[in-house]
């Protein structure tokens, strides 16, 4: 999976040219943050090997950080009104640490954490590294505090950044990482990964391997795309009732389902570009403030009778 990645990853490896910010980027659930993780154990190998060797105690601890449930491996600080403040994840290898988000945001306190490690030596590798993912979900605040630090790094500190969306990182952040690019994994790969053959999950996934496995496991959610893009008045209604009551995860899942199925339509029918595009962009909209508490039955009432029009 990735060897064109695993590929330059190697070679840069073996040149001792790895730059000290790394930006990986690509579609959510394409396998970025396994290769980063894998990546990330390589820096810190005892024995300098790639890939890393799993046989050295640096080795052991990281595998050791895939296998203990997130939970054990949180690290708080404590500020003075005594409240405790997630910061990182952490297992017992000295020189890695894990930033992600708290809910749904990193925030400014857990960069400060970050400050703090980086001020520490390596006491185990020859390095340490910072992997942060999704970068993304850093919040404005936090991510001008990280430039400086991206900007001036530690000669002993590598920075891994994880992406699904570029466009919601700062042009600064993205400027001071080497960017690489994931692409999307063919049908053949995501079959022979998860094992799915189902022929339309396979195609609506995307590339996807994260989102193939939920479509496998959330099959009524396909059911109920189709039926907003191609069903009665009376259906559609029951189909809002029952999408008022997904959990956000969910929700998100089926938005993203009805994007990528007009999307298909939208190659299909390219002549009718100035009608589709509108609507997917509303469709992304949707989705970028879905927590914001949008009421998705008039939406989906809203998005119906735009396609009524657009098939006359």
């Amino acid at each position: 999976m990735h060897q064109r990645v695993n590929t330059f990853l190697e070679r840069m490896y073996r040149l001792k040219r790895v730059p000290q910010a790394l930006l990986f980027y690509g579609k959510e659930g394409i396998g970025k943050k396994a290769v980063a993780f894998d990546f990330a154990k390589a820096l810190l190998c005892l024995k300098g090997t790639f890939p890393a060797c799993n046989t050295c105690p640096s080795c052991h601890y990281m595998n050791q950080f895939n296998q203990t449930p997130v939970e054990q491996l949180r690290v708080y600080s404590d500020k003075e009104t005594g409240k405790k403040v997630f910061l990182y994840l952490q297992g017992e290898h000295p020189d890695f640490i894990y930033l992600q988000p708290e809910k749904d945001e990193i925030k400014i306190d857990q960069i400060r954490g970050v400050r703090d490690f980086l001020n520490l030596k390596p006491a185990l590798s020859q390095k340490k590294v910072v992997l942060i993912a999704p970068a993304e979900s850093m919040n404005p605040y936090s991510q001008n505090a990280i430039l400086k630090t991206l900007e001036e790094p530690p000669q002993d500190t590598h920075f891994i950044l994880v992406a699904n969306n570029l466009n919601n990182l700062l042009s600064t952040v993205r400027s001071r990482c080497y960017p690489v690019e994931f692409r999307e994994l063919s049908k053949e790969e995501i079959k022979s990964i998860t094992g799915i053959k189902d022929e339309e999950i396979l195609e609506l996934c995307e590339g996807s391997i994260t989102k193939a496995n939920q479509l496998m496991q959330k099959k009524d959610l396909l059911k109920l795309a189709r039926a907003v893009l191609s069903g009665s008045p009376l259906e559609l209604y029951n189909v809002s009732t029952q999408v008022e009551k997904l959990d956000y995860e969910d929700q998100k899942l089926f938005l993203q389902l009805l994007e990528i199925m007009l999307h298909k339509r939208l190659l299909q029918n390219k002549e009718k570009w100035e009608f589709y595009e509108p609507i997917i962009d509303r469709i992304t909209f949707v989705l970028d403030n879905l927590k914001r508490g949008i009421k998705l039955s008039l939406f989906l009432f809203y998005l119906n009778a735009y396609l009524t029009e657009v098939k006359k």
